[in-house]
């Protein structure tokens, strides 16, 4: 049944490309409904745009039993379709004001002259689906009523594949235009580190409806401030700083006494054909009681700070208008001292620390201005099984490689099919896939974007 389906997706991407011979991109579709209902002043006059995207997807796998599909998060560890069958992965709503600056904070410097008047910001970003389950945040929108009763039973969310509520970006932004120029974003934000960053909007660098391992191990969101500006502009090229200090990962609400240290050097040829980036995160992450665990974002328990680091070193380069490919190698560490009273709330007392490693590339063809076509590989190791949970707690090094297009058939709506295939090598006898039967998974997944 399964090798049918999958010749049926084959089949499909061959008729997509097909279809897409004469199809034409017409201006984009984000921000038509606001502009239908409320008219064109708000965008046109005052620089605020209201759009929306709806993400959906139908996936299936060929090591998950029936019964199993019949529930969700059968797919894991595949991530952003972890479910089998139709799945509402979002539908995002979004309200932005953006600065008029020379950099864009989370994203990068801008080439040109600096402004020289204070510019005004804002953005807002809230999502309804079974992704915005990993979407929330500690102290924010984690235990709104409105996702219960999923909220309150794990295993009956994933029964029921409940759709939750998040509101993951929620910030004011200033730019002041003083020596070099510096942008400032103070609230609730997702800290943008990683190749791939959420949502998928149309600028977003992610290819591929599933997301990386690599991925998974980023946070979700931060909260605090975060200043940005542009140190060169030359014929040497951009390069832009970032610097911040937040709660934690995922957190509004702090479970210790010490916050984290969010940075990025950001590094751009003048065509903007070439870039290189360095992002960071570093801060204490342990819960200080059995009173206000975070988990599964916090695994331990702790009354002395336990230092939990990410780094990635990501780079993307267009050889011409056809060719480009992206990649990414990310290291992390949870530090441990191995005290008894060091509790993982997974493994036991006396944690004494879990290191995790990726690389993932990914090249594209663009066809057309309409069509695209991409292939990733990538390894993960999380030999410590810590990073990956709870989406994974098998100790051993992941793999991917994943092949698709994206086909923008209307100024509204994108298709990416991709077929995946994952293979597991583990340190002993853990197995991940087919409810921990397999170690290989072979996904076929369809997804939509709309943009409105």
């Amino acid at each position: 049944m399964l090798n049918n389906v999958m010749l049926s997706m084959s089949a499909g991407l061959l008729a997509v490309a097909a279809m897409s011979a004469h199809a034409e991109v017409e201006e984009k579709g984000e921000g038509s409904l606001a502009r239908w209902l409320l008219g064109p002043e708000l965008e046109h006059d005052h620089g605020i745009r209201i759009s929306g995207l709806l993400d959906v997807g139908y996936a299936r796998n060929n090591r998950s039993s029936h019964a199993e599909r019949e529930d969700g998060l059968s797919n894991l560890p595949l991530t952003g379709f972890s479910d089998e069958g139709l799945e509402l992965a979002s539908v995002h709503i979004f309200a932005d004001k953006p600065l008029v600056a020379n950099v864009v904070p989370r994203v990068t410097p801008l080439p040109g002259p600096k402004p020289e008047e204070v510019s005004f910001g804002f953005s807002m970003e809230t999502l309804y689906g079974r992704n915005a389950q990993f979407a929330r945040t500690f102290g924010w929108d984690m235990h709104w009523p409105a996702n219960s009763p999923g909220d309150d039973d794990v295993e009956r969310a994933k029964r029921d594949k409940e759709k939750f509520v998040a509101t993951p970006n929620l910030f004011a932004s200033i730019y002041l235009p003083y020596g070099p120029g510096f942008s400032l974003i103070a609230g609730i934000f997702g800290p943008a580190t990683g190749y791939e960053i959420p949502p998928n909007i149309r600028e977003a660098r992610n290819p591929f409806a599933s997301k990386t391992y690599a991925f998974v191990s980023e946070a979700s969101t931060v909260s605090g401030f975060l200043a940005s500006t542009r140190l060169l502009d030359d014929e040497s090229g951009l390069l832009g700083v970032e610097l911040g200090v937040v709660q934690g990962r995922n957190n509004l609400r702090d479970n210790n006494s010490g916050k984290s240290v969010l940075g990025a050097l950001r590094w751009r040829t003048p065509d903007m054909q070439t870039w290189i980036d360095y992002e960071f995160m570093v801060g204490d992450e342990e819960n200080h009681d059995f009173d206000d665990v975070q988990a599964p974002t916090a695994r331990l328990v702790s009354h002395d700070g336990q230092l939990r680091q990410q780094h990635s070193l990501n780079a993307w380069h267009a050889f011409d208008t056809r060719w480009s490919m992206g990649g990414e190698v990310v290291y992390g560490r949870q530090s441990g001292d191995g005290k008894a009273d060091t509790v993982d709330i997974v493994t036991g007392p006396g944690f004494d620390g879990a290191s995790w490693w990726g690389v993932n590339g990914v090249l594209t063809y663009q066809h057309r201005k309409d069509l695209a076509f991409s292939v990733r590989g990538e390894h993960f190791r999380d030999r410590d099984a810590f990073v990956l949970f709870p989406t994974s707690s098998a100790r051993g090094d992941f793999n991917a490689l994943t092949m698709g297009l994206r086909w923008d058939a209307t100024r509204h709506i994108s298709i990416r099919p991709e077929l995946r295939y994952d293979w597991f090598d583990p340190i002993e006898h853990d197995r991940v896939y087919g409810n921990g039967r397999d170690r290989t998974q072979l996904t076929g997944l369809v997804e939509a974007l709309v943009y409105f």
